[in-house]
């Protein structure tokens, strides 16, 4: 009888264990206090808006930032996209960019994609160099190694006043073939004209695309150029030269993204202008 009274107290005690377990787990402690939600949207008074113009990131500046939590090089790049309401930050130090923008009195911050201007600048600048050589040169498989050879490739060439080439796909390598070797008219041409005067690179998509517009095209005129960076390559994906003596007729730049019908093309939103 003593032993019964014995093993019933021990197997009620293990019970009361158990439900003292079941209950408790998984609850919050009552005396542990809550953490506050921090708030994941960054600002700061509006009163740095006129350095953020000035190309400048002021000390002042950059200890608020720190304080809630972003860490910012000192010789941070600050491109200003609208003066006095956005403007777009880049950390080099860190790897890093913002775009910072004014809402109700005060400036704020948000992480957007890192992209070192000077050397997609430099690479980009570089792709439509050795175009123009190799195809001076008659250099012509390596002329084909900088398309993406894709079939939303897209070429137009204006070479006369009621003769513009058009071809996309893989009709943009025997358009180029045919214009470098055995147009009558064209054979002899090469590619004429100064460096690429301006230029716009972004992030869409997961990718970077970049657009040229420069004084430099076959015979001599105009050449508007749309490249997409294929891992580490640049690489040409749509280019339109039209002739010094067309440019008057030339209304619309046709290898615009508005007039693509997949809006893949031509872009130049300013605040993706990169500085030459």
């Amino acid at each position: 009888m003593e032993k019964r009274s014995i093993w019933s107290l021990m197997v009620l005690l293990g019970l009361t264990v158990s439900i003292y377990t079941l209950v408790g787990c998984g609850s919050e402690d009552p005396v542990k206090p809550k953490k506050k939600a921090t708030s994941s949207i960054i600002s700061v008074d509006s009163v740095y808006a006129s350095d953020l113009d000035g190309g400048i990131m002021p000390e002042g500046l950059l200890n608020e930032l720190a304080t809630q939590g972003i860490k910012m090089g000192a010789d941070s790049a600050v491109k200003v996209n609208q003066e006095g309401k956005e403007w777009l930050i880049t950390d080099k130090e860190n790897l890093q960019a913002y775009t910072a923008t004014i809402e109700s009195g005060k400036i704020t911050f948000n992480k957007t994609t890192y992209i070192d201007y000077e050397l997609e600048k430099d690479a980009v600048t570089k792709v439509y160099k050795d175009f123009v050589d190799f195809y001076n040169e008659r250099k012509l498989t390596n002329v084909f190694k900088l398309w993406t050879n894709k079939s939303s490739d897209f070429l137009i060439v204006n070479i006369a006043e009621n003769e513009t080439i058009y071809a996309d796909g893989q009709g943009v390598r025997g358009t180029l073939e045919k214009l470098a070797k055995g147009h009558h008219s064209t054979k002899n041409d090469r590619w004429n004209g100064s460096a690429i005067s301006e230029m716009y690179i972004r992030s869409r998509g997961g990718r970077l695309e970049a657009s040229i517009h420069t004084t430099n095209a076959l015979r001599q005129g105009q050449t508007w150029g749309y490249l997409v960076k294929v891992g580490s390559k640049w690489l040409i994906n749509k280019l339109e030269s039209i002739e010094t003596r067309n440019l008057n007729r030339h209304l619309k730049i046709e290898i615009g993204a508005k007039e693509q019908l997949d809006g893949i093309g031509y872009f130049d939103n300013k605040k993706h202008q990169v500085t030459l």
